[in-house]
C-alpha cells in the first residue's frame, strides 16, 4: 500500500509533537536549544567559565586584605576607648577622690565620656554603683556584682571588653569596656565601666566606608554567633541564625576559619565572604560581596562575546521563529485577559485555568492571587474598624463600684479582657459577672477600699473563666476610694494593669542568675541551694545522699597550650558529657574554674555511688573534638556520702574536697569515697 505525502507529512509532524515535552517552557528551550548550541556554547561558555574563575580569586583576595584593614581600624577604635578611660582611671587614682558625690562630680566634669559612651559609671569593689553619667540612671542599691566583665576586672586587674548584653537599667544592647582604679598599694579600689549602645549608628567607626562595593556590607558577631554591628540595627543582639539559617561560610568562620570563600547567602544568595578575628576581642569581622555586584564587569565581557555568536545564531532564530510565535499564543491570550480583568472589563473566571502547562499554572496563581488580594481587601477594611475602636480606649481597664459592689462603668478594655460587654456588666456585681471565685478575690480587697484604704493587688485570669490559679494572664488591679464632701467613701475607682509579662521576665531572671553562662549548667547559687535542700531532705528521711567533687586533671596546662577558647570548649565538653551521665534528678553545677560537683539523692550503697563515679571517668576518657584537633581528658572525682549524723552543706563539701585530693594523690583519673557506708 502506497503512502501519500500528506499523510507522511501528518505522521512526522506527530511523531515530533509527541517527542517534544509537552510543558510549554520545556518546548520552548528544546527547540531554541536545538537551534543555537553548536553555535554558542563552545564559544561563550568555555570563555566565562576560565574568566570567571580568574577574577573569583583576585576578587576574594582583595576583599580579605581590605577586612584585615577594616580589623586594624576596629582594633584602633576599640584600643581608643580604652585609653579614654584608663587615662580618667589614672586621674581619679592621682586625685584620690573619695565619696560618692566627689566621684559624681568627677564624672560629670569628663566631657569626653558623653562622646564616647552611651553610659559611664564608677563601681566599688562590691559592685554598688556610686556614680553614674548618661540618659538613664541606675536604680539606688543598684549593683553588678553578678557581672562577668566585673568579675573578670577584679580578677585580671586589666581593662576588659565585655560580650554584648541587655543593659539592665537601659534595656538596651550594649557591650561594656572597664578598667581598673588602683590603690597606692596596687590594689584595684574602683572599677570604672562605660558601655556602648550597640544601635547608635557605627559606634566603632564608619565601618561603611570599607564596605565591599555598593551592595556589600560588614558585619560583626562573637564566635557563638550574636550580632554586635551590622547595618540592619534589629539583628544587634541576634544570633546571626535569626532570620534563617547560617550559611555555610558563617559556620565555618565560627568555628574559627579567617580568610575568603564564594558561597550563598541564607536567602539563596551567591556571594563572596571574607572573615577576620578582631585581635583585642576575638570578634568576627565578616564580609558579604554580592556575586552579581562583584562580577559586573564580567557581565560586560559576557555581552560583548555573546553578541558575537549572536549573529551566529540570528539564522537560527529566524527559523525558530514562526514556532515560538505558535507556542507563545496562549501566553498572548492570558496577557490581553489578564489586561481586561484589570480594567474590570472580565471577571477572573474567563482565565486559562483548565489548562495543564505553565499557562494553566500561570492562570491559576493569578486567579488565586485575586481572588486573596480581594480577601485581603475585606479583611483589612475590617481591621481598620477594630482598629480604630481600639485607638477609642486606653491599654487599662477602668471601672466604677458602687457601694452594693455593683459595676456602675466599665470601659472597652475591660470588655475585651475579661469578656463582659458594657451592656451585660453595667448594674451587675462582681459575682454575676465574673463568677464567685473572683467575686471572693476581690471583697476582701473592696472592703478595704470602701473603709478609705488605697489598696493593690495582683490577680490572674484565664480565658475560660474567672480562674485564679495562677496559669492565666496576670493582672495588678488598684482600688481608689471615692470621698464625697462629707469624707464617705460613695464608690471605688478600679485601674487594671497587664503584667503578664513583667511577671514572665522576672520568672526568666531568675533562671539566668542560677545558670553557668559558659557550660548552660547549674551555677554556685543554684549548688548551694539544692545541695542544703537535699540536705535537709536526706536527715528529714533519715536516708544518705552524695555528692561529688570533680575537675579536669592538668586543666591549667590545657589552658597555657591550647589557649582560653580551647579550656572553654573542653568545659563545655565536660559539663554536657556529665549531665549524659547522671540521672535526670541529679544536680550537676558548676562551682568555678574547672570544679564541678555534682548532688545525688536517693542513693541505695556505697557500690552504686562508685559505679557512677566509675562511669563518668570513662565517658570523660573519650577523646574531645576541639577546633585544634582531639585532645584526651581525664577527671577525678572525690565522693562524699551522708552517714548517720547531720552534717552540714559545708562539712559534707569540704569531705568531698578531700576526697578529690585522696583521688589525686592516687594518681588521677579516678573516684575516691570518703563518709559513711550505706
Amino acid at each position: 500500500m502506497s503512502r501519500t505525502p500528506d499523510s507522511m507529512t501528518t505522521r512526522l509532524r506527530k511523531s515530533i509533537s509527541t517527542s517534544l515535552p509537552t510543558s510549554l517552557k520545556a518546548r520552548m528551550s528544546v527547540v531554541v536549544f536545538l537551534l543555537v548550541l553548536g553555535a554558542v556554547a563552545l564559544l561563550a561558555l568555555a570563555t566565562l567559565a576560565v574568566a570567571e574563575r580568574d577574577m573569583r580569586g583576585v576578587t576574594g583576595q582583595q576583599q580579605y586584605a581590605s577586612l584585615v584593614s577594616a580589623a586594624v581600624f576596629i582594633d584602633e577604635e576599640l584600643t581608643a576607648k580604652r585609653n579614654v578611660l584608663r587615662v580618667m582611671a589614672d586621674s581619679l587614682a592621682a586625685q584620690d577622690v573619695q565619696g560618692a558625690p566627689g566621684l559624681q562630680r568627677f564624672l560629670s566634669a569628663q566631657t569626653v565620656l558623653g562622646k564616647e559612651f552611651f553610659t559611664a559609671g564608677v563601681i566599688d569593689r562590691d559592685g554598688g554603683v556610686l556614680a553614674s553619667l548618661g540618659p538613664v540612671k541606675p536604680r539606688p542599691g543598684a549593683t553588678v556584682r553578678e557581672r562577668p566583665y566585673f568579675m573578670q576586672t577584679l580578677a585580671r586587674k586589666r581593662s576588659v571588653i565585655s560580650e554584648p548584653l541587655q543593659g539592665s537599667v537601659s534595656g538596651m544592647p550594649i557591650v561594656v569596656v572597664t578598667q581598673p582604679v588602683f590603690d597606692a598599694h596596687g590594689e584595684v579600689r574602683l572599677v570604672l565601666a562605660a558601655s556602648v549602645n550597640l544601635r547608635q549608628p557605627d559606634f566603632l567607626g564608619r565601618l561603611d566606608t570599607l564596605k565591599p562595593g555598593p551592595g556589600g556590607h560588614l558585619y560583626i558577631m562573637t564566635e557563638q554567633g550574636i550580632v554586635i554591628e551590622h547595618p540592619d540595627k534589629s539583628l544587634i543582639m541576634q544570633h546571626i541564625g535569626a532570620q534563617c539559617a547560617p550559611s555555610v561560610p558563617t559556620l565555618s568562620a565560627m568555628q574559627g576559619f579567617q580568610g575568603a570563600m564564594a558561597g550563598k547567602t541564607c536567602f539563596g544568595e551567591d556571594a563572596l565572604f571574607a572573615y577576620h578575628r578582631i585581635a583585642s576581642t576575638g570578634w568576627i569581622l565578616a564580609s558579604i560581596y554580592p556575586a552579581r555586584e562583584a562580577f559586573a564587569p564580567l557581565r560586560a565581557i559576557r555581552s560583548k562575546i555573546l553578541l558575537a555568536a549572536l549573529m551566529l545564531a540570528a539564522l537560527a532564530g529566524l527559523a525558530g521563529w514562526r514556532v515560538v510565535l505558535r507556542l507563545l499564543h496562549p501566553l498572548e491570550r492570558l496577557r490581553s485577559q489578564v489586561h481586561q480583568i484589570r480594567r474590570h472589563r472580565l471577571g477572573i473566571d474567563a482565565l486559562q485555568i483548565e489548562r495543564r502547562d505553565e499557562i494553566g499554572d500561570l492562570s491559576r496563581d493569578f486567579y488565586t492571587l485575586v481572588a486573596e488580594r480581594e480577601l485581603a481587601e475585606t479583611q483589612t477594611r475590617d481591621s481598620e474598624r477594630r482598629l480604630k475602636l481600639l485607638t477609642d480606649h486606653v491599654p487599662v481597664g477602668i471601672m466604677y463600684i458602687d457601694r452594693d459592689h455593683r459595676y456602675q462603668f466599665i470601659n472597652a478594655t475591660f470588655e475585651k479582657w475579661f469578656g463582659v460587654s458594657a451592656r451585660d456588666g453595667m448594674l451587675r456585681s462582681i459575682n454575676e459577672v465574673l463568677g464567685e471565685a473572683a467575686s471572693r478575690l476581690r471583697e476582701r480587697y473592696l472592703r478595704r477600699a470602701f473603709a478609705g484604704e488605697e489598696v493593690e493587688y495582683e490577680f490572674t485570669f484565664d480565658d475560660h473563666g474567672s480562674g485564679i490559679t495562677g496559669n492565666g494572664r496576670a493582672f495588678q488591679t488598684n482600688y481608689v476610694p471615692h470621698v464625697d464632701d462629707s469624707g464617705v467613701v460613695i464608690g471605688v475607682y478600679g485601674l487594671i494593669h497587664e503584667i503578664t509579662k513583667v511577671k514572665a521576665a522576672h520568672s526568666a531572671l531568675q533562671f539566668a542568675a542560677a545558670t553557668d553562662t559558659l557550660t548552660g549548667i547549674a551555677n554556685r547559687r543554684r549548688f548551694d541551694e539544692q545541695l542544703a535542700q537535699s540536705l535537709a531532705r536526706a536527715q528529714a528521711a533519715g536516708a544518705p545522699m552524695a555528692l561529688a567533687y570533680l575537675d579536669i586533671d592538668r586543666f591549667k596546662a590545657i589552658n597555657d597550650s591550647l589557649g582560653h577558647q580551647a579550656g572553654d570548649e573542653v568545659l563545655k565538653e565536660f559539663a554536657r558529657r556529665l549531665q549524659q551521665c547522671v540521672r535526670a534528678s541529679d544536680l550537676v553545677a558548676r562551682l568555678a574554674g574547672d570544679e564541678f560537683v555534682i548532688v545525688f539523692e536517693g542513693v541505695r550503697s556505697a557500690a552504686e555511688v562508685r559505679q557512677i563515679g566509675v562511669k563518668i571517668v570513662g565517658a570523660i576518657r573519650a577523646p574531645f573534638a576541639l577546633v585544634s584537633g582531639p585532645l584526651l581528658v581525664t577527671t577525678s572525682i572525690g565522693i562524699a556520702i551522708s552517714g548517720d549524723g547531720e552534717p552540714t552543706p559545708e562539712q559534707l563539701l569540704d569531705l568531698a574536697d578531700q576526697a578529690l585530693y585522696q583521688a589525686k594523690r592516687q594518681g588521677r583519673d579516678g573516684v575516691a569515697l570518703m563518709g559513711g557506708e550505706v
